[in-house]
């Protein structure tokens, strides 16, 4: 069983979740601070070359992978709601996409006994979005990033 779940819940809709050896008030930061961003977010083989967050609703974030190839992958989204330390609602888009296939993001974070779990759940525009990102390799990436955000959080102790 992995540490990082990640279940289909409809034809339009993924959800994730892990559970983090941390408050949620550290995961929080981790995942809204671009100095802890920049540590944890991708494959460890890329390089994030652009991390840029303006935590506001309304306010937009950015990230940019480079792979060892020279090629870059930029992400970008709006935040749409933000309640610290438990929950962030977002748009997320891969920037090589044509328009149109927005995803939003809902993360909850919720504590018990000093343990964080974190449930994303994400929906897509189409049936066709969701297995496209599947079959990217996503839950790999995802996988890894979650493990790099666990390692990450163990120092911030």
């Amino acid at each position: 069983m992995h540490a990082t779940m990640l279940e289909l819940k409809s034809d339009r809709e993924i959800v994730i979740t892990r559970t983090f050896a941390a408050p949620r008030l550290v995961v929080f930061d981790a995942l809204t601070k671009p100095d802890y961003v920049k540590r944890w977010y991708g494959l460890k083989i890329l390089t994030m070359t652009v991390c840029e967050i303006d935590l506001r609703v309304g306010g937009r974030w950015r990230y940019v992978l480079r792979a060892p190839d020279g090629s870059e992958h930029g992400f970008t989204g709006e935040y749409r709601e933000i309640v610290p330390p438990e929950r962030i609602v977002c748009t997320e888009n891969y920037e090589a996409l044509m328009p149109g296939h927005e995803i939003l993001v809902t993360v909850t974070l919720d504590e018990q006994d000093g343990k964080t779990t974190l449930t994303s759940r994400i929906i897509y525009q189409s049936q066709a979005d969701r297995d496209g990102h599947l079959q990217s390799g996503m839950e790999h990436g995802m996988r890894e990033t979650y493990e790099r955000l666990a390692e990450l959080l163990s120092t911030l102790l």
